[in-house]
């Protein structure tokens, strides 16, 4: 009886040491919900740009950057990025311009821009245009990108990584170097990052938006991992 009884007890080690082992593994291969939950646990170059790509694409950075649909450049609203209301384009942009070192807002032959209803602040209650404005940019307030720096819907992360080193469409009033100038690109993408106000916006998008994911902070370390590494693009 002892005999049967010792086997019992060691059959029941050896199945509870298989399964907790399994356990083991099960919880090792679990996959991240999300490239930022990946960038917490590991930040490293890859899982930085993920970060990045995942914040670039996000309706609260994408709907300004807008789409091509119907032969214009147009802005998306709403977590479904749908087509801006009142047939918002290209042409109804607010148009800046530098001089002397300042922003200068230009609205001459428009009889709607973004400023006629963005404002310097959010509005109060939900639905109210958002808006956006700091003192680390004077004079940069609510607008559009060039349709060159359009952020389609399927963009894949190759794509945006191409995009954003290639001096042609990352930039619009300031030269943002680019794969072959990896010192202005690092300046100017750090500095655009960390200081725009309608990239800190993301995170502070007013009330029943939701915001980009993870925290401003985050996004600029994570910009800088990518740049100091020198900027890889995933390979597929």
């Amino acid at each position: 009886m002892m005999d049967s009884f010792m086997r019992s007890v060691l059959m029941s080690g050896v199945v509870l040491s298989v399964s907790f082992g399994a356990d083991e593994l099960k919880a090792d291969t679990i996959p991240y919900e999300t490239p930022f939950d990946e960038y917490s646990a590991n930040p490293n170059p890859e899982t930085a740009f993920a970060y990045l790509h995942q914040v670039a694409t996000h309706p609260r950075c994408a709907n300004c950057h807008g789409v091509e649909e119907e032969g214009l450049h147009r802005p998306t609203v709403g977590d479904n990025r749908e087509l801006h209301p009142m047939n918002i384009s290209f042409l109804n942009n607010l148009h800046l311009r530098v001089e002397n070192g300042e922003f200068i807002q230009s609205s001459a032959g428009h009889a709607v821009n973004c400023r006629g209803c963005h404002q310097d602040t959010n509005g109060e209650e939900p639905g109210m245009p958002p808006g956006a404005a700091n003192d680390l940019m004077p004079g940069f307030v609510w607008h559009m990108p060039p349709v060159r720096m359009k952020i389609e819907r399927d963009v894949s992360a190759v794509e945006l990584c191409e995009l954003w080193l290639d001096p042609a469409s990352n930039s619009n009033l300031v030269y943002r170097g680019g794969r072959n100038d990896m010192k202005t690109f690092k300046k100017e993408f750090e500095h655009h990052v960390k200081d725009d106000p309608l990239v800190r916006w993301a995170w502070n998008p007013g009330v029943e938006r939701s915001p980009a994911p993870g925290s401003h902070s985050e996004f600029v370390k994570a910009m800088s991992i990518w740049i100091d590494a020198g900027a890889p693009c995933p390979k597929s």
